[in-house]
């Protein structure tokens, strides 16, 4: 935008007739060195914003490798966690099936010993049946032969 200068009396009065080409001059140098110097401020911003921006790209760099590592040591910590979660699991599963195992072992034995009681129980009844069963015929076989003769005394003894 063109700025009109006004120069005073004394200095228009030294350059006469020239005065205004010397204000276009000057208004022309002014006016170039403003562009020169929007220029040289692009320019220095333009150099500023690339070291901002590189300084930028290796902070974002950084965090990227920051990054990376960090979730390499998360897998590996997650590998790690899930590896021991198995052996635990493998081994508690390990000791449930021995003390199963046990358990049932011991269940058996229980079971063998008390069918054993019983059997001998059972044995120890029937020893008793068959020794009342051997009374019952003893007695029948005594009764059967005594009754004729107890019968032939009675009817002897009361006619």
């Amino acid at each position: 935008m063109p700025h009109f200068i006004k120069l005073p009396e004394e200095v228009a009065a030294v350059f006469g007739d020239a005065a205004p080409k010397f204000v276009d001059f000057l208004a022309t140098t002014f006016s170039i060195q403003g562009d020169e110097v929007a220029h040289m401020s692009a320019i220095s911003f333009e150099r500023t914003l690339e070291k901002e921006t590189s300084s930028i790209r290796l902070e974002i760099a950084e965090l990227r490798t920051d990054t990376q590592t960090a979730i390499a040591e998360l897998r590996t910590d997650t590998q790690t966690a899930i590896a021991d979660l198995r052996t635990e699991t493998m081994t508690a599963i390990a000791d449930l099936r021995t003390d199963t195992q046990t358990a049932i072992t011991d269940l058996r034995s229980e079971m063998k010993a008390d069918f054993s009681d019983m059997q001998k129980q059972i044995s120890g009844i029937h020893k008793d049946i068959s020794a009342q069963t051997k009374w019952i015929l003893v007695g029948l076989a005594a009764a059967v032969t005594l009754y004729p003769i107890v019968t032939r005394l009675v009817s002897r003894l009361f006619p």
